[in-house]
């Protein structure tokens, strides 16, 4: 069996900043801040991280409490966030997830920062929800750190199939973090570049195992490039 670990964000969509719209109206009904504004680099971070730099950005201090009320109402404001700012599929996005369902020895799951809840709004909004195993996924509320939810995540893949190999399981994602994610537990990480906000040397001297500027229109390709 092959375990292809998906990012969301810049990987298998771009929202427009829907995420960060959906934030700031959660900022603004919590805290009374409009169009509060973020003095570091969101992408590729857990909601986790994100909600506890900004509670504290506001009040000097942030509990683990702050941090589950706040991550529940921006999950709320979220799916209207999405529909009022029109994003997209990246290309053969469905293609591949389509086809690797219908694969016998290949299961795709989510390894992201988003928290589960924000993660079901946006894939079912594009509608691709149906394509994930997420029993053995792991999402952005598990800690501030990508690391430990690759960690998280291979622990379950273990704990179901205590002889899984790590060259059977690929990370698939966008920013220096993904790549990270993957070297914590020793796995290979594809680097998809046509939603990255990141520049093409800036991902290589993270050491990413591959990096292709699109998912491929006949995703038979990606075996051949898994076999690699």
């Amino acid at each position: 069996m092959k375990y292809l670990l998906w990012d969301i964000d810049g990987t298998l969509m771009l929202t427009n900043f829907a995420g960060v719209n959906a934030m700031r109206q959660a900022i603004r009904d919590t805290y009374g801040i409009d169009q509060f504004t973020f003095t570091y680099n969101m992408s590729g971070r857990t909601d986790s991280y994100i909600t506890r730099k900004t509670i504290e950005q506001i009040k000097g201090h942030c509990s683990d409490g702050d941090i589950r009320r706040f991550i529940d109402i921006y999950a709320e404001r979220l799916p209207r966030s999405l529909t009022e700012r029109n994003g997209h599929l990246l290309p053969h996005v469905r293609t591949c997830l389509e086809w690797v369902d219908k694969t016998p020895d290949m299961t795709s799951l989510l390894l992201t920062g988003n928290c589960e809840k924000a993660a079901h709004a946006k894939l079912a909004h594009f509608g691709i929800e149906q394509f994930f195993d997420y029993e053995a996924s792991a999402f952005g509320e598990i800690s501030d750190f990508r690391e430990d939810l690759s960690r998280a995540l291979l622990k379950k893949l273990q704990q179901r199939q205590p002889d899984v190999r790590k060259e059977d399981v690929i990370v698939i994602g966008d920013t220096p973090h993904d790549i990270s994610c993957a070297a914590a537990i020793g796995v290979r990480c594809l680097i998809v570049r046509n939603g990255s906000t990141y520049k093409e040397e800036d991902l290589i001297c993270h050491h990413p195992w591959k990096i292709i500027e699109e998912l491929p229109a006949e995703p038979e390709k990606l075996v051949r490039l898994f076999e690699e």
